[in-house]
């Protein structure tokens, strides 16, 4: 039995602020085996935007240092380089929107084995540069365990909530992205849910520590990918950009 599963919650534009994160969060079985409704836990896909951010800046700063990591690309109008030069980048014409579009698009497609499609609903002339971060086939935990669960086992980050009633342990796929699992205790399901917003994340995500786990989570494969969009914008002779972002994952059990 195959379970698939996919969210599309932050696929609408998000103007780029205080934004540091940004969270997608599914309802997983617990066990496929039993078919309870009561029977799950969440998995959030943290994508770390203010790093995303930073990498579309450095683009313009000519004496930073960078490291690339597994799983990102930068796309930059075609009509310029980036001054960083430790920086590689790949062309795209964004002056031609529909072109653009189609290219990036199959682009995320391809790196996410076909099950995200269709993340970006266009560009306009005035994008200049696409900072796109995925995770292909992401397997949490990565092995061991039956079919349907694994017994996690080790140290991870992790924080116990006894007054909402779960357990929340987070597993790193790079600097850019990371998987939360949250495992409500029993009869605890519906009230974690409604716990489960960004705001909630983020201030649990300061409780975390290193603790040695040993628990039984749900196999998951994930898919994930977000993208951070730079615009340029001119007036009145004067130059400014603004940043927004989109993102989409999906999963599948086991």
């Amino acid at each position: 039995m195959k379970t698939l599963l996919f969210l599309c919650v932050g696929a609408c534009f998000l103007h780029l602020g205080v934004l540091q994160s940004l969270y997608l969060t599914i309802k997983a079985p617990r066990d496929l085996q039993q078919q309870s409704s009561h029977n799950y836990v969440f998995i959030s896909l943290e994508f770390n935007i203010a790093s995303l951010n930073s990498i579309a800046a450095e683009l313009d700063r000519p004496g930073s240092s960078f490291q690339s990591t597994d799983g990102l690309t930068i796309f930059l109008n075609d009509d310029r380089s980036p001054r960083n030069k430790n920086m590689k980048v790949t062309a795209v014409d964004f002056n031609n929107p529909t072109e653009a579009k189609t290219k990036l698009n199959s682009y995320v497609t391809e790196k996410t084995s076909g099950k995200i499609n269709n993340l970006f609903s266009g560009f306009t002339t005035s994008t200049d540069a696409v900072i796109v971060s995925y995770a292909d086939a992401w397997k949490v935990p990565v092995s061991g365990g039956s079919k349907y669960t694994v017994q996690l086992t080790g140290e991870y980050n992790a924080m116990v909530n006894t007054e909402l009633g779960f357990t929340m342990i987070e597993i790193p796929k790079n600097q850019n992205i990371k998987a939360l699992i949250i495992i409500p205790d029993n009869g605890r399901e519906e009230k974690v849910g409604k716990a489960v917003t960004d705001e909630n994340l983020t201030q649990w995500r300061k409780s975390l520590t290193k603790q040695r786990v040993n628990l039984q989570v749900p196999r998951a494969t994930l898919f994930g990918c977000a993208a951070v969009i730079t615009e340029v914008n001119v007036q009145n002779g004067f130059e400014s950009k603004t940043r927004k972002t989109v993102a989409k994952i999906s999963a599948s059990f086991p």
